[in-house]
């Protein structure tokens, strides 16, 4: 039990680093024109973000990067290199993942609205390798006992 509420801190942490350090990033690098498509298509986004909503976005967020530091904590005995190098790898292939599913969605929408999938894309390639550093750096801290002694 106490390796499994470590995890979760774990990933409690990783979406703080994603919003509080990412989302910086995001407002200079995207959010002004990822963002300008929505009031553009009123039938296909959601102008009126409830605080309730807010948080629904924020438990799907958390849910994300619960499956990227989940795939990490099976995957990392097998990858080659430090914890950075083995979760930056690793965080890359979910990152992929995200990538390729946004690229699925996004076929099925007219060009004008391609153009929040592709920024959605671009915020991947930001946001993964970043959560993905912060797991490099905080998992082998945090589950120090687990690593030395695993039974």
């Amino acid at each position: 039990m106490k390796t499994f509420l470590k995890f979760l801190g774990l990933v409690f942490i990783l979406n703080l680093v994603r919003y509080l350090v990412g989302g910086p990033i995001e407002a200079v690098v995207l959010l002004e024109p990822m963002h300008a498509v929505l009031p553009q298509y009123p039938e296909v986004f959601d102008n009126n973000f409830s605080s309730t909503d807010f948080a629904i976005s924020l438990f799907y967020n958390f849910m994300m990067w619960l499956t990227a530091t989940w795939v990490f904590y099976i995957a990392h005995p097998q990858v080659k290199g430090n914890y950075i190098v083995k979760s930056l790898k690793i965080f890359a292939l979910m990152g992929l993942f995200f990538v390729s599913l946004a690229a699925i969605y996004m076929n099925h929408y007219t060009s004008d609205v391609k153009v929040f999938y592709l920024y959605s894309m671009l915020d991947a390639v930001i946001l993964f390798p970043l959560v993905g550093l912060a797991n490099g750096l905080l998992f082998p801290r945090i589950f120090r006992k687990e690593l030395s002694d695993p039974d």
